[in-house]
Protein backbone atom coordinates (compact mmCIF):
# COMPACT_ATOMS: atom_id res chain seq x y z
CA UNK A 1 0.00 0.00 0.00
CA UNK A 2 2.85 2.35 0.86
CA UNK A 3 4.50 1.52 -2.47
CA UNK A 4 1.36 2.37 -4.37
CA UNK A 5 1.01 5.64 -2.46
CA UNK A 6 4.68 6.58 -3.03
CA UNK A 7 4.39 5.63 -6.71
CA UNK A 8 1.23 7.69 -7.04
CA UNK A 9 2.87 10.73 -5.37
CA UNK A 10 5.97 10.43 -7.60
CA UNK A 11 3.82 10.15 -10.74
CA UNK A 12 1.82 13.18 -9.64
CA UNK A 13 4.98 15.21 -9.05
CA UNK A 14 6.38 14.19 -12.44
CA UNK A 15 3.12 15.12 -14.18
CA UNK A 16 2.95 18.49 -12.44
CA UNK A 17 6.57 19.27 -13.32
CA UNK A 18 5.99 18.29 -16.96
CA UNK A 19 2.89 20.45 -17.14
CA UNK A 20 4.83 23.30 -15.52
CA UNK A 21 7.62 23.02 -18.11
CA UNK A 22 5.11 23.21 -20.91
CA UNK A 23 3.59 26.43 -19.60
CA UNK A 24 6.93 28.31 -19.71
CA UNK A 25 7.36 29.75 -23.15
CA UNK A 26 10.73 29.19 -24.76
CA UNK A 27 10.12 31.66 -27.57
CA UNK A 28 11.05 35.32 -27.42
CA UNK A 29 8.43 38.00 -27.57
CA UNK A 30 8.31 39.66 -30.97
CA UNK A 31 8.87 43.41 -31.01
CA UNK A 32 5.81 44.81 -32.81
CA UNK A 33 7.50 48.09 -33.82
CA UNK A 34 8.24 48.65 -37.51
CA UNK A 35 11.82 48.03 -38.61
CA UNK A 36 14.15 50.72 -39.93
CA UNK A 37 17.34 49.69 -41.71
CA UNK A 38 19.38 52.76 -40.78
CA UNK A 39 20.83 53.99 -37.51
CA UNK A 40 18.53 56.93 -36.79
CA UNK A 41 20.04 57.29 -33.32
CA UNK A 42 23.46 58.15 -34.75
CA UNK A 43 21.98 60.53 -37.31
CA UNK A 44 19.99 62.38 -34.64
CA UNK A 45 22.95 62.47 -32.24
CA UNK A 46 25.05 64.09 -34.97
CA UNK A 47 22.19 66.46 -35.75
CA UNK A 48 22.01 67.52 -32.11
CA UNK A 49 25.78 68.02 -32.05
CA UNK A 50 25.51 70.19 -35.18
CA UNK A 51 22.71 72.21 -33.60
CA UNK A 52 24.71 72.87 -30.45
CA UNK A 53 27.76 74.01 -32.41
CA UNK A 54 25.67 76.21 -34.72
CA UNK A 55 23.96 77.81 -31.72
CA UNK A 56 27.36 78.49 -30.19
CA UNK A 57 28.49 80.07 -33.46
CA UNK A 58 25.38 82.24 -33.64
CA UNK A 59 25.96 83.51 -30.10
CA UNK A 60 29.44 84.84 -30.91
CA UNK A 61 29.90 88.42 -32.10
CA UNK A 62 30.94 88.37 -35.76
CA UNK A 63 34.15 90.23 -34.89
CA UNK A 64 35.34 87.20 -32.91
CA UNK A 65 34.46 84.50 -35.47
CA UNK A 66 37.28 82.69 -37.20
CA UNK A 67 35.59 82.68 -40.62
CA UNK A 68 37.80 79.99 -42.16
CA UNK A 69 37.44 77.67 -39.16
CA UNK A 70 33.69 78.22 -38.92
CA UNK A 71 33.17 77.56 -42.62
CA UNK A 72 35.30 74.38 -42.45
CA UNK A 73 33.24 73.15 -39.50
CA UNK A 74 29.95 73.93 -41.27
CA UNK A 75 31.12 72.22 -44.45
CA UNK A 76 31.98 69.18 -42.31
CA UNK A 77 28.39 69.11 -41.04
CA UNK A 78 27.17 69.21 -44.61
CA UNK A 79 29.52 66.39 -45.64
CA UNK A 80 28.24 64.17 -42.80
CA UNK A 81 24.66 64.92 -43.82
CA UNK A 82 25.42 64.11 -47.47
CA UNK A 83 26.79 60.69 -46.45
CA UNK A 84 23.59 60.01 -44.49
CA UNK A 85 21.43 61.24 -47.38
CA UNK A 86 23.20 58.91 -49.81
CA UNK A 87 22.73 55.99 -47.42
CA UNK A 88 19.05 56.77 -46.86
CA UNK A 89 18.33 57.42 -50.52
CA UNK A 90 19.19 53.84 -51.46
CA UNK A 91 17.14 52.19 -48.69
CA UNK A 92 13.67 50.84 -49.30
CA UNK A 93 11.43 49.63 -46.50
CA UNK A 94 8.49 47.26 -46.83
CA UNK A 95 6.55 49.07 -44.12
CA UNK A 96 5.10 52.44 -45.16
CA UNK A 97 5.61 53.95 -41.70
CA UNK A 98 9.31 53.09 -41.82
CA UNK A 99 9.57 54.68 -45.25
CA UNK A 100 7.76 57.79 -43.95
CA UNK A 101 10.21 58.05 -41.06
CA UNK A 102 13.13 57.72 -43.46
CA UNK A 103 11.67 60.55 -45.55
CA UNK A 104 11.26 62.72 -42.41
CA UNK A 105 14.94 62.25 -41.56
CA UNK A 106 15.93 62.99 -45.16
CA UNK A 107 13.84 66.15 -45.06
CA UNK A 108 15.58 67.16 -41.83
CA UNK A 109 19.05 66.57 -43.33
CA UNK A 110 18.19 68.58 -46.44
CA UNK A 111 16.82 71.39 -44.28
CA UNK A 112 19.98 71.38 -42.18
CA UNK A 113 22.14 71.52 -45.32
CA UNK A 114 20.13 74.50 -46.53
CA UNK A 115 20.55 76.16 -43.12
CA UNK A 116 24.30 75.46 -43.23
CA UNK A 117 24.55 77.10 -46.68
CA UNK A 118 22.73 80.21 -45.42
CA UNK A 119 24.91 80.28 -42.31
CA UNK A 120 28.09 80.06 -44.40
CA UNK A 121 26.87 83.01 -46.46
CA UNK A 122 26.14 84.97 -43.27
CA UNK A 123 29.57 84.15 -41.82
CA UNK A 124 31.36 85.26 -45.00
CA UNK A 125 29.31 88.47 -45.08
CA UNK A 126 29.91 88.97 -41.32
CA UNK A 127 26.16 89.55 -40.95
CA UNK A 128 24.60 89.78 -37.54
CA UNK A 129 21.29 88.29 -38.67
CA UNK A 130 21.33 84.52 -39.06
CA UNK A 131 18.78 82.36 -40.90
CA UNK A 132 15.74 81.18 -38.96
CA UNK A 133 16.14 77.82 -37.21
CA UNK A 134 12.40 77.29 -36.64
CA UNK A 135 11.68 74.74 -39.37
CA UNK A 136 14.98 72.97 -38.69
CA UNK A 137 14.24 72.57 -34.99
CA UNK A 138 10.62 71.57 -35.66
CA UNK A 139 11.73 68.75 -37.98
CA UNK A 140 14.37 67.65 -35.50
CA UNK A 141 11.79 67.50 -32.69
CA UNK A 142 9.44 65.40 -34.85
CA UNK A 143 12.18 62.96 -35.85
CA UNK A 144 13.54 62.66 -32.33
CA UNK A 145 10.09 62.13 -30.83
CA UNK A 146 9.32 59.27 -33.25
CA UNK A 147 12.61 57.35 -32.95
CA UNK A 148 11.31 55.13 -30.12
CA UNK A 149 8.46 53.91 -32.32
CA UNK A 150 10.90 51.98 -34.53
CA UNK A 151 13.48 49.28 -34.05
CA UNK A 152 16.76 49.37 -35.90
CA UNK A 153 17.83 46.24 -37.74
CA UNK A 154 20.73 46.76 -40.15
CA UNK A 155 20.46 45.06 -43.51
Amino acid sequence: MKRILVTFILMTIIMISLIGCDSISSTEEVDPRPVISFDAGTILADAQNHQIKMLMLSSLPMDNVDVTGAVKELEGFKAENDVYLDELDGLKHKDATSEDYKMLLMEYLQEENSYVDKTIEAVYAKELSRPSRFSLETLYAKANEKIGRFRYEPK
